[in-house]
């Protein structure tokens, strides 16, 4: 074995496998062993531990050795581009970024088909998965003040606590060396704006590292609202059948009345349909010749024929005051009126009582047909009367309505509201060669832009998206304030074979929601307002705190130990609009009383890593593993909560445990410099988050254990496999110096969760899920001596299935897999014509994917169109860097030069009215201008 390959080898194994503490080893580690390799020739492998420091950088090629799939990206080498987190991770292969709530807005991150509760976020090494959280929002993560950005799918090295079935993202910030000061100003589209300050120097026998960052953005971007363009021919025909029914509305209601409420010739019904002044002076008058005679003479006559009724005549009697007379005679309530009618037949009396009795039916038929054609009257003198008709005045508000949306649709041009933002970040971060001191602060404050699905018009919805122009949510102009502050503190010691360190850590996190505008001109916005919890406002305040011991033990010359004992504690409150309703008989029955206020989560991690060389050369490399995670959550509310109401199964106290021992493989064959072949594989258990497990107590509660809602039953923490391998080539092609990784993956999910409707008004976490997913990943990069070529793409399959435990009959139907596009791909140049110039030109592709689950099936529409697909993308931007001076750079930028994000399309024939494209739900920001100054000092 020459020199060169045994110093390159043993770099890699000592930095990349020797066995994932490699963010506290040295390069003079891997040196060290590298001399210890030179003088073994003819030995196994020989594990050195030699002098270590916290933190130390890792080479570039530590990508292609590290046990499983892993990239790097350095957001140094995309310097005055703006870049944020997800823009950082869309050039990783494998990885898919949703901006959900649009740019800068509400933003996750797959693996490999998984979802982004199963994908780990650490910062530092410290995991950032909040148990509140359904999954990391990656757009409060600030960039500034970042060394690199690891992305591991597959294989997951011991020295991250848990296992996350689609892989970790581990965010390092810088290490404080030299002493340097540098200042960045930056400005874009839409009101963006940014401003940093990093300063490092030395300080005792560390150094120090003081940062602060600022970005804000108006968000309001111009887009085509597609569903307001179709609008307008339909919302014209719907006019036009609004705008007939004032024409015919005076002919419509002499129809109605004619067909029984009054009699007259079919003449004067003609002359009325001729001549409608004179019906309106009809309806209106109060003399002989009116609507109000002809109608009360019709009642009358009708009441002639109706009044036979005892009842009638008896209350008539009882108001002339005949039985009161004939109580004084003795009578009483039972035989008053038999005698009554005894005297009205008596012949000695018939004539007197005859008219006495005319006299009283002419009085019960005179208030009978009072009574009714009274009401008649005011009914048909209101609705036929085209002053007074709220039918005829709610046409033509529809009409002047319609005109206005007709006007507005005409011009389908939207600029996106409620879209801005504003986010700061602190960083002080101390560091020597066995102690790291971190301080960091972030602030979030944004709205939170309305979804143009939707609004308090459903029905005109679908066609007509005006979210944009103003207010229909019953909620809107949602405010949202984050504030996220961390304190670490890290040692690290070397004691002959043994490499160990310990870490303390505490986490503090306040999301504050309010609901500024709230439209209470809809009935349903006022009960919402009064009964629902949360709606209006609310605060979830997380504090998590994490202590670890993780190390290294030389075991012998070819084995090297990796230990973790990891332990955190988190516990969240919540606090919100309605939470202080009370369990009443009103209300027994309501969740609203029974809101969720409080929440515990441990999470335990121990884990066991060996890499083991198999042969002299050390060009077999076997890193077995095993790990063992446990979570406990409990879900609490206030006891005085709770009472004997139908949700009875719902307890004060909500507890569940969950555990399991899971291992991966890893195996390395290093031919030579240019050729290494990599396989890994292993089990997976994703414990599950606060939410999932004691629910909500509101929307989301744990499904009742059986009919009579005796107990509840939580679902259980997800479980899958995985399997990939990967060919890695470094070579000179097309006169490049060219690096190549191509993988294939394969991953298995069972016991998956999904949210479903369990009862009218309540949502539960079942274990409904399960799917498997295949794909290729390629990433290849091309060094000339001006042109730098970077390409990453992905190819995926994914196929899920699903079966409804609240509604179904148990068996599994296959579903769309939704936000998983099926390709994937990214591609970046470099051009340099001089030390101060550079020329950058990237092209993201997307591919089509599906937005909804449901597969339909029948002949009225397709399975395709039922998954909402969104049409495929391809995003260019462009930019020049230029550095007039040493210390000075200068960076002018385009993203999406096209405008293409706007333009993304939702072709659907389900849920949505009528067919064509639709907008995305949360449209993207497209062009973007910038420039970017740095100066450092």
């Amino acid at each position: 074995m020459d020199l060169v390959n045994k110093r390159y080898l043993a770099l890699a194994i000592a930095v990349s496998l020797g066995c994932g503490f490699a963010d506290s080893m040295s390069v003079a580690y891997a040196e060290e062993a590298a001399a210890v390799m030179e003088a073994a020739d003819d030995e196994l492998m020989d594990f050195d531990l030699g002098s270590l420091t916290v933190e130390a950088r890792r080479p570039d090629w530590e990508s292609k050795l590290s046990p499983g799939t892993m990239n790097i990206v350095r957001p140094d080498d995309f310097k005055g581009e703006q870049k944020s987190l997800p823009d950082l991770l869309l050039t990783v292969p494998g990885v898919h970024v949703r901006e959900v709530n649009g740019k800068g807005q509400y933003t996750t991150v797959t693996m490999r088909g998984s979802t982004a509760a199963q994908v780990g976020i650490f910062i530092d090494g410290v995991l950032a998965n909040l148990g509140g959280d359904t999954a990391v929002d990656l757009s409060t993560i600030p960039v500034k003040n970042v060394e690199r950005i690891e992305v591991y799918r597959g294989y997951i090295p011991s020295r991250f606590g848990g296992t996350f079935m689609g892989g970790v993202i581990n965010i390092v910030t810088k290490k404080p060396e030299t002493t340097n000061v540098s200042l960045e100003l930056g400005k874009s589209s839409y009101g963006g704006k940014r401003g940093s300050m990093e300063i490092t120097a030395p300080l005792g026998s560390g150094s120090l590292m003081v940062a602060t960052n600022y970005e804000s953005s108006d968000g309001d971007f111009k887009y085509k609202n597609y569903a307001a363009e179709r609008y307008v021919p339909v919302g014209q025909k719907e006019m036009e059948g609004f705008e007939q029914e004032v024409v015919n509305f005076n002919n419509k209601n002499i129809d109605i009345v004619t067909r029984g409420l009054i009699k007259i010739d079919q003449s004067q019904v003609d002359e009325f349909k001729n001549n409608n002044d004179a019906w309106v002076d009809y309806v209106r008058a109060s003399g002989e010749n009116s609507l109000a005679n002809a109608i009360y003479e019709n009642r009358y006559e009708y009441a002639q024929q109706r009044v036979t009724s005892a009842a009638d005549v008896e209350n008539i009697l009882i108001e002339k005051g005949y039985r009161d007379k004939y109580f004084a005679q003795g009578f009483d309530d039972s035989d008053w009126l038999a005698a009554a009618n005894e005297d009205w037949h008596n012949n000695t009396s018939w004539e007197r009582d005859q008219i006495i009795n005319d006299e009283i039916k002419k009085e019960v038929i005179k208030d009978y047909a009072d009574a009714s054609y009274q009401k008649d009257i005011n009914e048909w003198q209101t609705k036929a009367d085209p002053d007074k008709s709220e039918n005829l005045a709610g046409y033509k508000e529809k009409i002047a309505n319609l005109k206005k949306r007709i006007k507005e649709a005409q011009d389908a041009t939207r600029y996106r509201k409620y879209n801005d933002y504003e986010k700061t970040s602190s960083i002080i971060k101390w560091q020597n060669d066995n102690w790291v001191v971190k301080a960091s602060y972030n602030k979030t404050d944004r709205h939170m832009p309305d979804s143009v699905w939707g609004g308090s018009d459903a029905n005109a919805a679908p066609y007509y998206n005006n979210v944009d122009l103003y207010d229909t949510f019953y909620y809107s102009s949602k405010h949202q304030k984050q504030d996220d502050g961390t304190l670490m503190l890290q040692n690290r010691h070397n004691s002959g074979k043994l490499e160990w360190g310990w870490m303390l850590d505490y986490m503090h996190s306040n999301k504050h929601y309010k609901a500024e505008h709230i439209v209470i001109s809809n009935p349903l916005s006022e009960w919402e307002l009064q009964n629902t919890p949360l709606r209006e406002w609310s605060e979830y305040k997380s504090n998590k705190g994490t202590a670890q011991i993780d190390g290294s033990y030389k075991l012998n010359d070819n084995n090297m130990l990796d230990f973790l004992i990891n332990y955190s504690k988190e516990r969240m409150t919540i606090d919100g609009s309605n939470m202080d309703k009370v369990l009443s008989e009103e209300n027994k029955n309501s969740i609203v009383a029974q809101i969720r206020n409080k929440y515990d989560q441990e999470l335990l991690n121990i884990q066991l890593q060996d890499s083991i060389t198999l042969d002299k050369e050390g060009t077999w490399i076997f890193t077995p593993s095993v790990r063992y995670n446990q979570s406990k959550i409990v879900g609490y509310s206030d006891g005085k909560r709770f009472g004997d109401g139908y949700f009875k199964w719902i307890s004060p106290k909500d507890s569940q445990t969950n555990g399991k021992t899971t291992w991966q493989l890893a195996l390395k064959k290093e031919f030579n410099e240019n050729l290494t072949l990599r396989m890994t594989g292993g089990t997976y258990y994703r414990l599950l988050n606060m939410a999932e497990i004691a629910g909500d107590g509101a929307g989301v509660l744990p499904a009742p254990s059986n009919y009579n809602g005796d107990g509840a039953t939580f679902p259980v923490p997800e479980e899958g496999k995985q399997f990939d391998f990967s060919i890695i080539a470094n070579n000179k092609f097309l006169g490049a110096e060219n690096a190549t990784t191509l993988t294939y993956y394969w991953r298995d999910s069972t016991n998956m969760v999904q949210l479903e409707r369990a009862g009218r008004d309540y949502w539960c976490y079942f274990n409904d899920n399960k799917g498997h997913s295949k794909g290729v990943e390629l990433q290849s990069s091309f060094k000339w001596n001006k042109f730098d070529l970077d390409l990453q793409t992905t190819y995926l399959q994914t196929k899920a299935f699903n079966k409804h435990t609240a509604t179904g009959d148990g068996s599994y139907g296959e579903v769309w897999p939704t936000y998983q596009p099926k390709w994937e791909g990214n591609l970046r140049v470099t051009y340099r014509p001089s030390e101060k110039f550079s020329i950058f030109t990237e092209g993201h592709y997307t591919g089509e994917y599906f937005t909804y689950y449901s597969k339909a099936t029948g002949a009225t529409l397709s399975p395709y169109l039922s998954g909402k697909p969104v049409a495929s993308i391809l995003v260019m931007n462009s930019g020049l860097k230029w550095m007039p001076e040493k210390n000075w750079q200068l960076t002018f930028g385009c993203n999406d030069v096209f405008n293409e994000g706007p333009k993304s399309k939702i072709r659907s024939d389900s849920a949505f009215i009528g067919t064509g494209y639709i907008n995305p739900e949360f449209p993207i920001q497209g062009r973007t201008y910038y420039v970017t100054a740095r100066y450092q000092f």
